[in-house]
């Protein structure tokens, strides 16, 4: 097979088996109400099901960017879809909520533990260090179709059922097959690195537990994992869109429905290879498209501010797509940063798994407190929650001017030696580090 046909199919079957795995975590999302029923849980007892999967996450990512960094991505991954399949085989068995207490819980080791670092590890050793950004984004866009098409297929068997729990049944078995048909695709263009190559390695480009603290001690680590907040804080919190059309704006409820959809897959699709794009060829780096991009995203959310609810509906539906489109183009190169600010391959799981503890806590913090927002000021919590999100776009600029400045080298560009103020220092990323840490495509 052609290299660069292989190298890109290898990087779409890992963005569409992430895209199908996490349908299964969070299954509440499109089967909410038939979850509910097949189960006989309450709405509490639903949601308290997502928040230990996220609450564990939390934990696992750092020793799982650990474990990452000590076996091959082949292994880390096709064992975690498998695991991930065999779990929610046992649930569909059974709906019982002991069990899927359980069963969530292994969830997170499925897909929050080694997956998760393997996984965007292997994204960024696919690409050369000029195509950083673009390898995320097809990645990101592959995600998002894989999430859409394993619930869509989902969807249609549940509702060729009268019985919900039969309905329920085939369901998962679809998301089941969806997630095994990747592991086994991925079991074949995957390579395990030989022992000639493993052993061609230099000592001192081989992960040691030793390298933990120098990750931890890198100021580049912490501060790119506020950036990496406050993008995801824009992508996630940008379903707060969908309520403030129908309850300040006036949309009825499927409308909205509909608009989301659009900003949540659709948007994907397109925006993360475009921002890869915008990354890699025009800006030449992915933290000034990050000074830019986020510009330009504090002003389309100040803009739905200042169009208020008494602008056109349409107008401002329009409005909040566009905030929609720069969050995704922002959030889909997110990781290929970690290249640009000297982050040795050898530790790029242990970094990325401290970067998503940052990273990924809006889920845990800011959805509450903006929920509580709501709750208080009614209509005008919707305000106060996007003028908090602007202020977001501004932090992202300014830390990535520092970043920038302090730390990173421009896709294309060779590395310093030495990364001032850095805890790994003379690791900076070469070529040839990347060549000896390949996940071997060829």
């Amino acid at each position: 097979m052609n290299t660069t046909v292989r190298k890109y199919l290898t990087l779409i079957a890992l963005g569409f088996s992430a895209g199908a795995v996490y349908c299964l975590p969070y299954i509440k999302y499109v089967f909410y109400d038939a979850m509910l029923d097949v189960m006989h849980i309450s709405n509490t007892q639903s949601g308290f099901l997502l928040s230990m999967y996220a609450f564990v996450c939390i934990f696992l990512y750092i020793p799982g960017g650990m474990l990452a960094d000590r076996i091959s991505a082949k292994k880390a991954i096709v064992f975690s879809l498998l695991g991930s399949a065999l779990m929610a085989l046992i649930f569909m068995f059974t709906f019982n909520y002991v069990v899927a207490l359980v069963v969530w819980l292994l969830y997170a080791f499925g897909s929050g533990f080694v997956f998760w670092s393997a996984i965007l590890k292997a994204v960024r050793m696919i690409g050369t260090e000029d195509e950083q950004g673009f390898m995320y984004g097809v990645y990101y866009a592959a995600n998002g179709a894989g999430g859409a098409i394993t619930n869509a297929v989902a969807l249609k068997v549940f509702d060729g059922f009268s019985d919900a729990r039969q309905g329920m049944f085939w369901a998962i078995a679809v998301m089941i097959t969806f997630v095994a048909l990747a592991a086994i695709i991925l079991l074949g263009l995957l390579d395990e690195p030989s022992a000639k190559e493993q052993a061609a390695t230099p000592e001192s480009e081989r992960f040691h537990f030793s390298d933990l603290g120098a990750v931890l001690k890198n100021p580049a680590v912490w501060l790119i994992s506020i950036v990496f907040f406050c993008i995801y804080a824009q992508y996630s919190c940008s379903s707060f869109f969908t309520p403030y059309l129908t309850d300040v704006i006036g949309f009825d409820s499927t409308t909205s429905g509909y608009l989301q959809i659009v900003r949540s897959y659709v948007v994907m699709l397109i925006a993360a290879p475009v921002g890869g794009f915008i990354a890699d060829k025009l800006c030449h780096s992915t933290l000034r498209w990050f000074v830019i991009g986020s510009v330009i995203l504090g002003i389309s959310i100040l803009a739905v501010v200042l169009a208020g609810p008494h602008a056109n509906g349409w107008l401002v539906a329009i409005l909040t797509l566009i905030p929609g489109l720069f969050s995704m183009c922002l959030y889909g190169v997110m990781f290929s940063s970690m290249q640009e600010i000297n982050i040795p391959v050898k530790v790029a799981g242990t970094a990325i798994g401290i970067a998503s503890i940052v990273g990924y806590l809006p889920d845990v913090i800011l959805q509450p407190f903006f929920g509580s927002l709501i709750d208080n000021r009614g209509n005008n919590g919707y305000t106060a929650i996007f003028l908090y999100l602007a202020a977001f776009c501004a932090v992202i600029a300014v830390l990535s001017v520092v970043l920038f400045r302090r730390f990173a080298h421009p896709a294309g560009q060779d590395a310093p030696r030495v990364v001032e103020n850095s805890a790994i220092g003379d690791n900076a990323i070469d070529n040839s580090a990347i060549e000896n840490s390949r996940v071997e495509t060829a």
